[in-house]
């Protein structure tokens, strides 16, 4: 959870954050993560539902991977959280 107004930071440093605390590593996302990003935004994914997404699949992930490493980022993430924002619970 942000103290920042969503108002006040933009699409990409919101996902940026979110899905930074998600992983718990990492002061930035890598540039075909930003790539990612930008494609959602421009898709007009909102950032609510993308973030839902995000947190949902990075769960699916860390309880399938049962407390072994994990890499986690958004590209290699991307089926799972397009296919969770399809998903009518999100």
């Amino acid at each position: 959870m942000s103290y920042i107004h969503k108002g006040h930071i933009n699409y990409l440093t919101q996902v940026e954050q979110f899905f930074l605390a998600q992983k718990g590593s990492g002061l930035a996302l890598s540039a075909q993560d930003y790539h990612r990003v930008s494609i959602w935004e421009k898709e007009g994914v909102p950032v609510d539902r993308l973030c839902l997404a995000i947190e949902v699949t990075v769960q699916k992930v860390r309880r399938e991977s049962r407390g072994g490493s994990v890499r986690l980022s958004l590209e290699l993430l991307r089926e799972e959280i397009e296919a969770e924002m399809e998903s009518p619970e999100v």
